[in-house]
């Protein structure tokens, strides 16, 4: 993931239609590698509303984002891409059992992926690991630090 930093992210309004069930659904919540991990991204949007900056994120951070996940084209029409992503950090055991940090993108993949078709760079909001843990409602045994253990994350069994 690229660290360019921006100026100050303009606070906008999502923009919403009446009309797109990606619109018209209530609380949000981003699953990754199989719905093994839960992010609610109500609460992650919560956090960064604390006025942080935002950063640009690299095109092939955007393109690894955007083409891992389903991508509603009636929805791209009326999102704004102004808005930043959010980026959340992860933790997973890899084959031979070691613990991997890594960076996914959590909220934006719509608006990641307009900025893409209109060849614009996209924005994201990177939230702390411990902020990144207590939005994690959900992820395996085992993938979660001890030191950030705090946050009481449910683990699958």
């Amino acid at each position: 993931m690229g660290h360019k930093k921006d100026k100050k992210a303009k606070k906008s309004k999502r923009r919403k239609s009446d009309e797109c069930s990606r619109c018209t659904r209530e609380g949000e919540a981003f699953y990754c590698f199989k719905k093994n991990y839960v992010f609610d991204v109500d609460m992650a949007r919560a956090f960064v509303g604390d006025g942080r900056e935002s950063i640009e994120l690299e095109p092939e951070d955007v393109n690894y984002s955007v083409d891992r996940v389903e991508i509603n084209e009636g929805h791209l029409a009326h999102v704004d891409p102004s808005i930043p992503g959010i980026v959340a950090h992860l933790y997973y055991p890899d084959d031979d059992g070691t613990l991997v940090h890594a960076h996914r993108l959590i909220d934006g993949h719509h608006r990641a992926s307009r900025c893409r078709q209109d060849k614009k760079p996209f924005y994201v909001y990177v939230l702390s690991e411990e902020e990144s843990i207590a939005a994690l409602i959900r992820s395996p045994k085992g993938s979660t630090p001890e030191h950030l253990m705090a946050a009481k994350v449910p683990v699958l069994e």
